[in-house]
């Protein structure tokens, strides 16, 4: 069912950083192939360190199936499929019933804050990461020799994130009274290592969403709000709520019908898990302590950006949500019913309200009308002059343009230069002030991409 749930995303074009990733992993030499791994920046290197869900990702299918997009969003969809077994085999192992086990699936598989993971083909490394991380913490509860640490690998070379693993492993252990230091040694070994060259070999992305803010309030805030998208609000609420977390005057106009059902959905939920989390106060073991410590170490690497609050993030943290709410739930009955109705309720309607909103459904609408026309009007590039989208149409702002839009969904040139074979091929755009060659200008109406 959370296939079918998510299953639009098949038709969803590429868009924005799409394009990137489908320029820099088309390459046509092994030495090429050996650059997505390297540390050392180079011209197959990203603004991340994610070269097997990246580069390796984009590369394989974009050889296989050319620019169509469907392949790429077939495999993501199998690959979140996969990772629901996953799920539901580690919380069996853990929680000893198949009743509880299908709980955290489900919560897990409908919640909106997938939305992002699976409509957006760049970020597919959150989806590895699941994987991975799940595989390597089973592997590890089964005692297995080396399985574990190659899965650990893995899941390092899908996102940076998995930096969290080997404590991760240190919580599950301090659950079963069953503490070794060193069966993490191994872990430490390849963590360390990867950190020096992670951080001071690669380097790290610098930006205004990437600033780091040790103020405990701060953290804590950000805190709330990957609990608020656990439970199931949509990810744009973080945009109309203020100080003490009131709504802003616009929530109510930008969203005339929908406020009421976001507002009274989430409250109804909360106040559930409020009422469920009071009733089982003092009968806690150290099973449920870990998964709530899980759900906060799982954030670590994201809890301390303020400005860098997404729902895509909740990949592996939402993983231990659920098996904390299904230690707060029944097995069967009126209470078990009634909880997982409002939460459905509240995931299922906010994930049509996401569709309704997201920019990678829109801007993948944009994206494939480029794409398209320059295919069939422009198959090959005209010579001696250049493209430059302009503003010809007063929907948007002054200063956020309707070329502005276009550059957003196409990724600036990176569309052209996937459709021209050039990796430095240039387009323009009205809203940014570049130099511009002195060859001829061929004027694009952006309006057409926006109707």
């Amino acid at each position: 069912m959370p296939i079918i749930l998510f299953s639009p995303s098949l038709a969803i074009f590429f868009s924005s950083d799409d394009w990137f990733h489908l320029r820099v992993s088309a390459i046509t030499h092994l030495s090429e192939f050996s650059n997505f791994f390297s540390f050392i920046r180079n011209p197959q290197s990203i603004a991340f360190y994610r070269p097997l869900t990246t580069q390796v990702f984009f590369f394989a299918f974009q050889k296989l199936f050319g620019v169509n997009p469907t392949p790429f969003h077939i495999f993501v969809l199998t690959c979140f499929a996969f990772s629901l077994y996953l799920i539901f085999r580690l919380s069996k192992k853990l929680q000893k019933t198949n009743e509880k086990a299908l709980i955290c699936t489900i919560l897990y598989g409908f919640s909106v804050s997938n939305f992002t993971r699976l409509y957006f083909l760049s970020a597919f490394q959150e989806v590895g990461l699941v994987i991975f991380s799940l595989l390597c913490i089973e592997s590890y509860l089964d005692n297995r020799k080396y399985r574990p640490i190659i899965f650990f690998v893995l899941a390092l070379l899908s996102k940076e994130t998995a930096v969290v693993t080997p404590l991760i492993l240190f919580v599950l252990d301090w659950a079963k009274k069953k503490i070794e230091i060193r069966k993490l040694t191994p872990y430490l070994l390849v963590l360390f290592p990867y950190l020096y060259l992670r951080l001071f070999v690669f380097g790290v992305v610098s930006g205004e969403t990437y600033v780091w803010n040790p103020s405990p309030l701060k953290a804590a805030n950000t805190l709330i709000w990957y609990i608020l998208w656990s439970v199931g609000a949509p990810e744009l609420l973080v945009d109309y709520i203020g100080n003490g977390f009131r709504p802003i005057a616009r929530f109510f106009s930008d969203f005339p019908g929908w406020w009421p059902i976001i507002l009274g959905l989430l409250v109804l939920n909360l106040t559930f898990l409020g009422y469920l989390f009071a009733k089982k106060l003092g009968r806690f073991n150290r099973r449920f302590a870990s998964f709530i410590v899980l759900f906060i170490i799982s954030l670590l690497p994201v809890l301390f950006l303020p400005q860098h609050k997404f729902t895509l993030e909740l990949g592996l943290p939402l993983v231990w949500f659920c098996f904390a709410v299904a230690r707060l739930l029944p097995e069967k009955g009126k209470i078990l019913a009634f909880f997982l109705v409002a939460y459905l309720t509240l995931n299922l309607s906010m994930n049509h309200l996401t569709y309704a909103r997201h920019y990678s459904v829109g801007r993948g609408v944009v994206s494939k009308k480029v794409f398209e026309y320059f295919s069939k009007n422009y198959s090959t590039r005209p010579q001696n002059s250049y493209f430059e989208f302009i503003n010809d149409t007063r929907v948007y702002t002054k200063e956020w343009g309707s070329s502005r839009q276009i550059a957003n969904s196409v990724g600036g040139s990176e569309l052209f230069r996937v459709l021209y074979r050039d990796q430095n091929y240039n387009v323009y755009y009205e809203d940014f002030l570049e130099v511009r060659p002195a060859l001829q200008r061929i004027p694009i109406s952006s309006k057409i991409f926006l109707q």
